[in-house]
């Protein structure tokens, strides 16, 4: 008889759950959420801790990944998972809409009210919700007070979760990272779905006050996280990872605010504008490149700011769009930065809150392993509408350069100077 563990554990989500329905971006309103996810969860995160120990070979980390987590099976190889998981919804909590359509100006041409999104940043951070956005096509087909996509706040569920005594080890160090840095459902990194773990087997559990959380969460990483090669391009934590931890906040969500607001003032930095309907131009050197590679400009950007021909911002994650609003006055049409031979990269950058006992702080973490750095001379920036049309583009930067970027105050690491603007 192989000695079991089994655990029940109950989490309720500290920001809003996006997306893990049958429909993109829409949660499910019966099985808020499904333990095939969590499972997901934990194998990702398992990885992230515990794949160094395989020196670099993937064959091999897969093989002990699916002996734990299961795979699937053959009539001579079965392979079922040995960690059970179950999910009880507690409280599927309350549907909610991160942005609404209503009524703008008037159109005068119809002599009616043109639909305006209206972004509800009491539901969620609109930077961050920006997929659930209607888009303009939409609005003109839905009009004003269309449905618009929801996420799901208030949600409370238990994991009872089974697994042998001798892998204790490995399927804690999955627990702890899901729980610290991960989350349930889409956009986790910038934290939807985030968790508090409330008790474990009836027993409350009483989290961390503000001023210890970094200290544990580097303990925790001692404990967790193993030293070693991880096999390439497989996301992982390191003993000493890239990590800002705020300082208090009254609560999780205005944590959460914190890091999203920060992330896009880093993001948009510009230079100041000659009125507030009038913002300056980016501090970014990205627009200016583009001008140069599709020799597209309107006349009040005739003049260069940044003689940088790099798109650093790539470092955040890939595909990014940009779009100029004069392209009908001369500026570049809509481009698409992505890699040369897949448009998806998933950032790098984990954002999220964490509740404490005495009010909340926002985490920022760099995983190792993956971004835009894996990926060297295999950038293109391309035309939206004409797949065929492309540049070779970089996105490295070099200490001289990122003396002359603003936003980097002369930090090369494009993540890395983020995290000190925290």
């Amino acid at each position: 008889m192989v000695p079991l563990v089994t655990q029940i554990r109950s989490y309720e989500l500290i920001t809003p759950l996006f997306g893990g329905g049958v429909e993109p971006g829409e949660t499910d309103p019966v099985t808020v959420i499904r333990g095939p996810e969590i499972r997901g969860q934990l194998r990702f995160w398992w990885r992230a801790c515990r794949g160094g120990r395989f020196n670099g070979d993937l064959a091999a980390m897969k093989e002990a990944e699916d002996e734990l987590w299961g795979a699937a099976s053959t009539e001579r190889k079965p392979m079922p998972s040995q960690v059970e998981i179950m999910i009880s919804i507690e409280q599927s909590g309350e549907s909610k809409h991160p942005f609404e359509v209503v009524a703008g100006l008037v159109d005068g041409r119809k002599d009616q009210p043109k639909p305006k999104v209206k972004a509800n940043e009491i539901v969620a951070p609109a930077y961050a919700a920006f997929p659930l956005q209607p888009s303009e096509k939409e609005m003109r087909a839905g009009g004003i007070g269309m449905q618009t996509k929801t996420v799901r706040t208030k949600v409370c569920f238990t994991l009872k979760i089974t697994y042998p005594e001798k892998r204790r080890e490995e399927v804690e160090a999955a627990l702890w990272a899901w729980e610290t840095f991960g989350g349930i459902g889409a956009r986790t990194r910038r934290g939807f779905g985030a968790s508090k773990l409330v008790s474990v087997d009836g027993k409350p559990v009483t989290p961390s006050r503000a001023n210890e959380v970094e200290a544990k969460i580097r303990k925790g990483l001692q404990k967790h996280v193993v030293s070693g090669t991880w096999p390439a391009s497989v996301p992982h934590l390191s003993l000493n990872p890239r990590m800002k931890v705020t300082g208090r906040r009254s609560d999780p969500i205005a944590a959460w605010e914190y890091l999203v607001k920060c992330l896009r003032d880093f993001r948009q930095s510009r230079y100041p504008g000659a009125s507030p309907r009038q913002p300056g131009r980016s501090q970014w050197p990205e627009p200016d490149e583009i001008r140069r590679l599709t020799d597209r400009r309107c006349d009040r950007h005739a003049r260069s700011l940044s003689t940088v021909r790099k798109f650093p911002r790539a470092a955040f994650g890939l595909p990014i769009v940009f779009h100029f609003k004069d392209e009908k006055i001369g500026d570049p049409y809509d481009t698409i930065l992505q890699g040369r031979d897949y448009e998806r990269l998933a950032s790098p950058l984990i954002l999220r809150p964490l509740a404490c006992a005495d009010g909340a702080v926002g985490l920022a973490v760099v995983l190792e392993g993956t971004g835009v750095t894996v990926l060297p001379d295999s950038l293109i920036l391309r035309k939206k509408e004409e797949v065929d049309i492309s540049w070779p583009v970089e996105a490295a930067i070099e200490a001289q350069e990122a003396q002359e970027l603003s936003p980097l105050n002369g930090i090369p690491d494009v993540l890395q100077a983020f995290l000190k603007k925290l």
